[in-house]
């Protein structure tokens, strides 16, 4: 017993049977306690209401109303002290009644005693102290289960989902029923996702194994994958979680193409400084022995000299281009502008190949820090392409330009050929390009454009359905000196 004494309420409308009871209290040893009794029902709702008191006594018979209404109303008026109820020796079923309703002991008026009271006291309270460690363990833990950002679920053996968290319906995109109605094998779009869950079965566990994930709205995020086999009795499931690290994928990915664009970016430079010099010689000899011919056919040999040579200082021009393109002038200013002037750039190509231009600007959109020629660049590179992987069907180019939490979302979508997933792990690379022509520094240059402006590129595409490219960039913020 703790040495703060034990408040109790009494409730009985028998004060001979309270007096008894008090008797009965005198003799537990070392029970410091303070008794209250309540001779009605009515004045026990306003004793309930105070919530004061740590153990409570309820007879059965109470004039209209019964025990069993007053450990209702204790509830609902959320008292957590223990409640025993008092019966009558044929009265079993009322107890077994209280029990159920929520009582944590009886006691049979007839055979109270000192002992009889002691032992229900402390076994009530002993109870009433575990269920609260329970319920406070389970909580803490349905919070943590609930507010976490990865995907918490269980599931059965087969990988029909049971339970979930908030988070689950937010990343995969469907709703509840939808989540049990498909289950794990369905949204888990991995070749090697069934034999990785029969290890998962026959181990018990399985930890942190990438996963592609589909959602709802067709979107294929990257997953780390852990489960484990778990039993509650009889029944056998799979407790799971799923984490997204198509972010941090992504930027891993976009980081390592940035530092190859800038090593990419120094080779090219120390190569375009050497090889001008000879070339600008060549071309100056060139024209020095075409001054000095007498034979005019002989001009036909230094004019091929001289327009190779040419060849060459536009090919280093662009290459010197392509490494400088995060060298940009940041101002703000409004993206419809630029996306209209890059769609404008690229306007006869599109009525070529009668491509129907699909746009939608949200209104009143945020303005961005941006430059102008240089984004522009960007998105004329991403719609050529999209031109390019739209056959001689009709073609669609989408075009949206909507805000979304704090950042600028761009979409330029096409209804092309789609890129294969060994292509799409390197169609940033600087000079990779699966076209027949081309240098490979389109989207190259596209990325470094976009990273100088603090944004990011998301690519989702399937062959035969098309290409989207998401580009995320930051608002505008009014900055103080």
């Amino acid at each position: 017993m703790s040495d703060a004494p034990l408040r109790i309420l009494y409730v009985d409308d028998d004060e001979d049977d309270f007096l008894l009871a008090e008797a009965c209290f005198k003799e537990i040893p070392d029970l410091r306690y303070e008794l209250t009794w309540c001779s009605n029902y009515r004045k026990a709702l306003g004793y309930l209401k105070k919530n004061e008191h740590d153990l409570y006594l309820f007879d059965f018979y109470l004039g209209e109303y019964t025990g069993i209404d007053l450990i209702k109303k204790a509830f609902s008026y959320q008292c957590e002290g223990p409640i025993i109820l008092l019966t009558g020796r044929n009265d079993e079923s009322a107890a077994v009644q209280s029990l159920r309703t929520g009582a944590t002991d009886y006691l049979v008026k007839s055979e109270l005693n000192a002992q009889s009271l002691q032992r229900s006291i402390r076994y009530s309270l002993e109870r009433t102290s575990f269920t609260k460690a329970i319920q406070q363990s389970e909580r803490r833990y349905r919070k943590i289960f609930e507010e976490s950002g990865d995907m918490l679920f269980t599931t059965d053996t087969l990988g029909h989902i049971q339970d979930f968290n908030n988070s689950t319906l937010e990343l995969s995109g469907y709703n509840a029923w939808q989540l049990k109605e498909l289950g794990l094998p369905v949204l888990i779009v991995s070749p090697n996702f069934r034999e990785q869950w029969k290890l998962l079965l026959s181990r018990r566990e399985i930890d942190n194994i990438e996963v592609t994930l589909k959602t709802g709205n067709g979107d294929k995020r990257i997953c780390i994958f852990s489960g484990s086999l778990e039993k509650d009795g009889t029944r056998t499931y799979v407790q799971c979680r799923l984490s997204d690290i198509t972010s941090r994928r992504q930027s891993e990915r976009e980081r390592l193409f940035s530092e190859k664009i800038a090593v990419s970016g120094r080779l090219i430079r120390m190569l375009a400084h050497e090889v001008r010099n000879p070339l600008t010689n060549i071309t100056l000899s060139a024209e020095q022995l075409e001054s000095e011919f007498e034979n005019e056919d002989l001009a036909f040999y230094t004019q091929i000299i001289k327009r190779n040579c040419g060849r060459i200082n536009e090919l280093i021009t662009q290459l010197l281009q392509s490494s400088r393109p995060g060298e940009v002038n940041l101002e703000k200013g409004d993206m419809r502008e630029v996306m209209d002037d890059a769609l404008n750039a690229a306007n006869d190509r599109l009525r070529l190949k009668k491509i129907a231009v699909r746009k939608r600007y949200t209104q009143d959109l945020p303005e961005i820090n941006l430059d102008k020629t240089s984004l522009q660049l960007a998105f004329l590179n991403m719609i050529n392409n999209a031109i390019e992987a739209v056959g001689d069907t009709a073609g669609i180019l989408t075009i949206h330009l909507q805000p979304q939490d704090s950042e600028l979302k761009v979409l330029i979508a096409d209804n092309g050929c789609g890129i294969s997933e060994e292509v799409m792990q390197q169609i940033f690379e600087p000079y990779f390009t699966g076209k027949k022509t081309g240098m490979g520094i389109g989207l190259a240059t596209t990325l470094s454009i976009v990273h100088s402006h603090g944004g990011r590129i998301d690519v989702q595409s399937e062959i035969g359905s098309g290409t989207a490219f998401t580009l995320s960039f930051p608002f505008f913020k009014e900055t103080h000196s």
